[in-house]
């Protein structure tokens, strides 16, 4: 988000889509939410679907997956 590298932004939340732990059911549509406002140069809504994420699973990703590996 710093860099406003859209294209990269998008390319990064279509993995993200991919690191969807179960049980947190919103985490891949908004992902992919935040990756077609990202393709789309609209930079409010990926915002918005990044604190979307963050606000609905922040806390309990820290509690319950943080020391996860990543794929």
């Amino acid at each position: 988000m710093a860099s406003n590298d859209l294209p990269t932004l998008a390319s990064a939340l279509d993995q993200i889509v991919k690191f969807a732990p179960a049980g947190y059911t919103n985490w891949a549509s908004i992902a992919r939410d935040g990756a077609a406002a990202a393709r789309a140069g609209n930079v409010d809504a990926v915002k918005a679907s990044c604190r979307g994420c963050h606000d609905q699973y922040r806390s309990k990703y820290r509690d319950e997956m943080r020391a996860r590996a990543l794929p």
